[in-house]
């Protein structure tokens, strides 16, 4: 026989895939975990219990899903917009900030009207900048949403120039963003593989071909009178010359500055013999009439004619070849189909398809131009219709099966993109597949994922760490939708959630977030979900749990675990005792289980190996509570309680080391567990067991 102490000393390959349990030759063995449940990994190494899921306020709509979209101004300005369907079945938008809903100046929650319903919220792409959001889909023309208060917003259809004849009715771009000041629009339904920029610096003009004003020869057609293009105003047009449609007059504007004048109408001069005298009237009846630019009351008459200032932009004639900062219109062709799914801007635009992933972007060094434009075929990977997330120099997206998790970069040694999968050693961890992605970056770099069936599951990443851990969170409920925001307050991002939880037999949809990492007394540890919290003078009950009446529910009293009970109709839990700080709401477990020890042999390896667990330590940071053991249903309470501790006051939160005794005999397997179900704190920073094992 021979003992063994081997060190577990950090957790950073996370929940590793069931394929890998005899893969004792990889390095990440001996960091991962059969399983990781309710834990973010730290870049550090090791795992803290997650914070609970506080409650703010009960969806939009019970029977529908609802949508979640961050909009964040500046880090002080940050706001979550929720986009559902009343009961009536209209649309609309309510707006969250500071952890609550805004009301109106009548005290009243701020309600909006919106045109999406609820089936076309999958579908539904968004862009920011400053206080405008840009909103997509396939069935809706573009909208802009723009911000000019907490509870004012106002959204109305984007004017576009030169609008592609493609964009009509059910069939309008689905994706969005902007690149080099360039606003890009995507992937209608009968061209799915088309992108279409807007001229640079304009977002609203898509022109694709345009020169400036004046054109050639407008310089030399002066309005004579009152210079504006009255009635009885005239120009001359000489011998030989020509002046129709999209021709152009010099004259004078409305405040007296020089300007010019584009004919819109269908009217044509063109003098053989002599030079002709033209009279602007208001309704032309010979040939030397045409119509004036200005009505009796001095109003433009825009159906005739346009009124530019020298730099403004025409539509160019026939022959001429577009400026470089023109509108620009390109179409991916390859193999496969290549209906555009997203779009990332980078130093060149990452495009993510069905059937792979593409750049596209100067084919020169400079600007992306109509002249200079590139589209490149990078991978053949294939995304989903899920926005992706950017993590540094990366953009992580969602394969095209669901299944899978990529991460789309650069390579300098190959002069490539790459799309490498971080689900390679989990593969088991996206389950039936991810809908969505949600990243905070603050504290901790983590991605945020929803699975189908409403698991959430977490990727703490740090690519030059090489850290990339996988665990589950698990709730009593499905999450449904998704978005992370800044918190100025607490300097962190914030992860919200809608949840949909069954409340005492019947179906329910609430807006939460997941409280930040614990750092702080006992007493305001917040492990519980779609909880709420209590300050104040000692009280004896708490109110305000309506949302969970008739459910179970964990209680921290003044930093003390009471009893769980069951919520009143009206809302109300009795405590054991007055309390000043109190925080309840549904119970949660989370779970640490290593991988199976390997370690200390005389003959090798350890696996197969019949073996014992004499005694488990393990090292902690400001925890309190848990239980060690071989399996969740055999486990033995650690004890944090001391002999010094005054009676009547929880023990202190715990940094340092602790053991127990291991309740199991001989076997093959050398597992054991951390659980933690208890309202309260757990970090784990190191496990040491100690090991017989029998050669």
């Amino acid at each position: 026989m021979s003992i063994a102490t081997p060190a577990l000393t950090n957790f950073t390959s996370g929940e590793l895939s069931p394929r890998l349990e005899g893969r004792t030759d990889l390095a990440k063995y001996f960091n991962g975990c059969r399983t990781l449940v309710n834990f973010h990994v730290h870049p550090h190494g090791g795992a803290t219990r997650r914070s609970g899921f506080r409650f703010v306020a009960e969806a939009l709509g019970r029977e529908k899903p609802v949508l979640l979209i961050p909009f964040e101004f500046n880090p002080e300005q940050t706001y979550i917009l929720e986009l559902g369907e009343d009961a009536s079945g209209r649309g609309c938008m309510r707006v969250f900030t500071d952890h609550g809903l805004v009301l109106d100046s009548q005290g009243q929650v701020y309600v909006k009207d919106m045109p999406y319903r609820a089936e076309e919220f999958s579908r539904l792409r968004y862009v920011q900048s400053n206080d405008v959001l840009i909103l997509v889909h396939a069935k809706h023309p573009p909208r802009r949403l723009t911000r000019t208060g907490h509870d004012k917003w106002k959204l109305e259809e984007v004017f576009f120039l030169g609008k592609p004849e493609a964009w009509k009715e059910d069939n309008y771009p689905s994706c969005c963003c902007f690149f080099e000041e360039r606003l890009v629009l995507a992937a209608t339904p009968d061209k799915p593989g088309t992108i279409w920029f807007s001229r640079t610096g304009d977002m609203n003009d898509f022109r694709l071909k345009t020169c400036e004003v004046p054109q050639e020869k407008w310089r030399d057609l002066l309005i004579k009178g009152s210079k504006r293009g009255r009635a009885n105003d005239t120009f001359v047009v000489l011998m030989g010359g020509l002046f129709d449609k999209s021709a152009g007059i010099r004259g004078l504007n409305a405040k007296g500055e020089d300007c010019y004048y584009r004919y819109k109408g269908n009217r044509v001069f063109a003098p053989d013999t002599k030079d002709q005298t033209v009279t602007f009237v208001h309704n032309p009846s010979s040939d030397s009439h045409i119509e004036s630019i200005w009505d009796a009351s001095g109003v433009l008459r825009d159906g005739f004619w346009d009124c530019l200032k020298a730099g403004d932009r025409v539509e160019a004639p026939a022959g001429d070849k577009p400026l470089d900062d023109d509108a620009i219109e390109v179409t991916l062709a390859g193999r496969e189909g290549n209906n555009i799914e997203f779009l990332v801007p980078k130093a060149r635009l990452w495009v993510g398809t069905t059937g792979g992933e593409w750049t596209v972007g100067g084919a020169r060094l400079g600007a992306t131009t109509p002249d200079n434009i590139k589209a490149n075929h990078e991978g053949s990977c294939g995304s989903s219709g899920a926005r992706p997330e950017t993590v540094g120099f990366s953009t992580l997206f969602i394969q095209r099966s669901g299944t899978k998790i990529r991460c789309m970069s650069y390579r300098y040694d190959s002069d490539a993109y790459s799309s490498s999968d971080l689900t390679l050693l989990s593969e088991h961890i996206t389950g039936p597949g991810v809908s969505q992605l949600a990243y905070v970056q603050e504290p901790d770099s983590t991605v945020y994922g929803i699975r189908k069936d409403g698991t959430l599951v977490a990727l703490t990443y740090e690519q030059d760490e090489e850290v990339m851990a996988w665990t589950r969170l698990e709730t009593l409920g499905r999450v449904e939708s998704i978005a992370s925001i800044h918190d100025d307050s607490t300097r962190r991002d914030e992860l919200w959630a809608v949840v949909r939880r069954s409340v005492n037999g019947s179906e329910r949809r609430y807006i939460e977030y997941l409280e930040g990492g614990f750092d702080g007394p006992v007493e305001e540890a917040f492990f519980v979900d779609s909880g709420l919290s209590y300050r104040g003078e000692p009280i004896e009950s708490l109110s305000g749990l309506q949302h969970l009446a008739g459910e179970m529910v964990s209680v921290l009293a003044d930093g003390a675990v009471q009893p769980d009970r069951k919520v009143a109709a009206d809302g109300s839990i009795e405590l054991d005792r007055p309390a000043r700080v109190v925080h309840a709401g549904l119970p949660y477990r989370s779970m640490l289980q290593p991988m199976r020890l390997d370690a200390g042999s005389e003959r090798g390896t350890a696996q197969t190996k019949r073996k014992r667990i004499i005694r488990v330590s393990a090292r902690f940071h400001k925890t309190l509570g848990g239980r060690i053991g071989p399996s969740e249903e055999r486990l033995e309470p650690v004890y944090f309680r001391s002999a010094s501790a005054p009676m009547g006051s929880p023990p202190g939160l715990w940094s340092g080391d602790k053991g127990i005794r291991f309740p199991k005999g001989w076997d093959r397997d050398g597992v054991l567990t951390i659980v933690q179900d208890q309202p309260l704190p757990m970090t784990v920073l190191m496990i040491v067991p100690e090991v017989v094992i029998n050669e």
